[in-house]
Formats: C-alpha cells, sequence, structure tokens
C-alpha cells in the first residue's frame, strides 16, 4: 500500500520508545558479549592445572605450543566460515536477522556443551569450532539488526554497543576465570557460566521485533510499518517505511549485485579502508594479550591472571568514549 506522509517537525522521539530503542540495542548487544567471553576465559584456561589434567593429561608440564594454536585457531576458522558473505548473506536475508542470532546463540550453546563435557583434544577442538561458527554468524548480524532499527541520530552510538559488548564479555570472562579457574573443575564451571547470557539472548529475542527493512524486502510492508510505530513517531514511522521501500525497489531495478563491484569505484575504496582499518587494528598486538595474555605475563614474572585482567579491563575502558563521541565527533 502506499503510504502518505504529510509535513511535520521533526520532533524527539518520545520517551517509551525511545527507551524500547535502547533496550533492542542493549539486548541484542549481548551477542557480542558472547564473543567476548569467548576470547576472554581460553587464555587462563590453557594455562590451569586442571585443564592441563583433564585435557591433555597432563600432572605436570605445560600444553604443547601446537595445542593451543589449534585451540585458537580452529576458533578462529569458525567464525570465518560463518562470517563468509557467501554463507552469512544466506542466514541474515533468508532467515532473517532475529532468527538469524538466535541460530547464533543456539550454536554457542552447543559449542560450549562440546567443550566442557570434553575429556580429549579432539572433542574439544570440535567444541571451539562450532563457538567459532557462532560467534561468527553474531558478528554479521548483530551491527546490521541494531543500526536497522536505530534513529538514524542515534546509529552511529548504538552501533558501537557492539565493540562495547566485545570488551565487556573479555572482562567479564577474565573476572570469573579469577574466581574459578584454580579450582579442580574450575574450567568446566566458566563455561557454563558464559551459557547464561547465550540463554537469555536466545529467549529474549523471542520477544524482540524483526527487522524493518529485512520485512519489507519480503514484501510485509504492514508488518514493517507495525514494527517501525513502536520505536518511532507515527510520521516518522511512515516516512521512514516508504524510504525503505524505495531504497530496496530502487536496487532491483538496477539488477543482482555482483561481486566484481566490490572492488570498483567508491565502492572499491571503501572497501579498502576498511581493510587497512582492520589490520592495523590487529598488527597493535592485542590479539595476542587476548588469548596469551596469561603467558605473556607469567613469563616476565607477573601474577599472569591478575595482570590479565586488568589489561582486559583497561580494553574495556577504552572503549567507552567510542560509545559517547561517536555521533558528536564522527
Amino acid at each position: 500500500p502506499k503510504v502518505e506522509v504529510h509535513k511535520a517537525h521533526h520532533k524527539a522521539l518520545p520517551c517509551d520508545k525511545l527507551l524500547r530503542v535502547l533496550l533492542v540495542a542493549v539486548f541484542a548487544t549481548m551477542g557480542s558479549t558472547l564473543f567476548g567471553l569467548d576470547v576472554g576465559y581460553i587464555g587462563p584456561i590453557i594455562q590451569s592445572d586442571s585443564f592441563k589434567r583433564d585435557i591433555e593429561h597432563l600432572e605436570h608440564g605445560r600444553v604443547s605450543s601446537e595445542t593451543e594454536g589449534l585451540i585458537v585457531s580452529l576458533f578462529s576458522i569458525g567464525c570465518i566460515c560463518t562470517s563468509f558473505p557467501v554463507i552469512s548473506s544466506y542466514f541474515v536475508d533468508g532467515w532473517g536477522r532475529k532468527m538469524s542470532i538466535m541460530l547464533g546463540s543456539l550454536l554457542f550453546i552447543a559449542g560450549s556443551i562440546v567443550q566442557l563435557s570434553s575429556h580429549g583434544n579432539a572433542q574439544l577442538f570440535i567444541g571451539r569450532f562450532v563457538s567459532g561458527m557462532s560467534i561468527g554468524l553474531l558478528s554479521a548480524v548483530i551491527v546490521l539488526y541494531q543500526s536497522e532499527l536505530a534513529p538514524a541520530s542515534m546509529r552511529g552510538a548504538l552501533s558501537t554497543l557492539y565493540q562495547l559488548g566485545i570488551t565487556f564479555g573479555i572482562l567479564l570472562a577474565s573476572l570469573i576465570d579469577q574466581v574459578l579457574v584454580t579450582q579442580d573443575q574450575g574450567w568446566r564451571m566458566v563455561l557454563v557460566i558464559i551459557c547464561i547470557p547465550a540463554v537469555g539472548l536466545l529467549v529474549g529475542m523471542l520477544f524482540l521485533p524483526r527487522s524493518p527493512r529485512w520485512l519489507v524486502q519480503k514484501g510485509r510492508r504492514e508488518d514493517a510499518l507495525k514494527v517501525l510505530l513502536t520505536i518511532r513517531s507515527e510520521v516518522e514511522a511512515a516516512k521512514e517505511e516508504e524510504e525503505i521501500f524505495q531504497e530496496i525497489e530502487s536496487s532491483r531495478a538496477e539488477g543482482e549485485p555482483r561481486w566484481i563491484e566490490l572492488f570498483q569505484g567508491r565502492c572499491g575504496r571503501l572497501l579498502c579502508l576498511g581493510v587497512v582499518l582492520q589490520l592495523l587494528q590487529q598488527f597493535t598486538g592485542i590479539n595476542a594479550f587476548m588469548y596469551f595474555g596469561p603467558k605473556i605475563f607469567e613469563a616476565i614474572g607477573f601474577d599472569k591472571n591478575m595482570f590479565t585482567t586488568i589489561n582486559n579491563l583497561v580494553f574495556f575502558l577504552s572503549t567507552i568514549p567510542s560509545v559517547l563521541l561517536a555521533d558528536r565527533l564522527g
């Protein structure tokens, strides 16, 4: 149906709808918190006596570098598989943003159960890979879901909640490790605890709306308008639904995009900029401290778990300014 939009002065979003937008964004951020939890818990656990005994069957000594590398890299390989555009787009565009987040939560729970019930390397490796698949899918969909539900004026700040969720998850995991990692079977208890947010996200998504853009893509314009009316004023909801429809129709008129277009013109320059920024971020070496921090700190004579926690606290606090300044400074 054609939606008529009358001219109106822009009004601030009503408090109840603003609160609903914030709740949706913050709740969806639990998906990135799962990422942080999975990154943050593994370093101290690999160095724990209980883990070495249960998985490597070692009473003394260290886990081999090859095993440590596999534990870390299989998680990353799982991430790559489900975040690869051909695969992620199948779920994000086919199943929808909401169902993709729920699937990611299920995979996280499954991967954690496989890991915590492990008594050898093979099963642990499988669990790490499945957990990685979960995070790859959630990484592809969380920011998209948040940005499609957020008002334009809040989009930058709410999107940065994704990174804040990761750093919070890393910090939370290190605090949990600090308490449990030295206990017998403590590493299994850690995995049980980090499943709790995944269960919460899975259940909570049942009550959160679908993306209005995805609904319009599927020809469900009335459903999209109903969703927008819960998070926008009536005028803004009608206007945004019409804009989404026109954008989608314009894209369809231009035909299916080709992969080669990613590397051409302005799109190619933006792709290059994005890749370079992400590479430079990794070159800071922060991932080495995320995964192998306890080993590094122990080698230089520091308390391995305490200094890992301090490192993760600084990491988390340094993310907060980006949330506060993203929409103010650009």
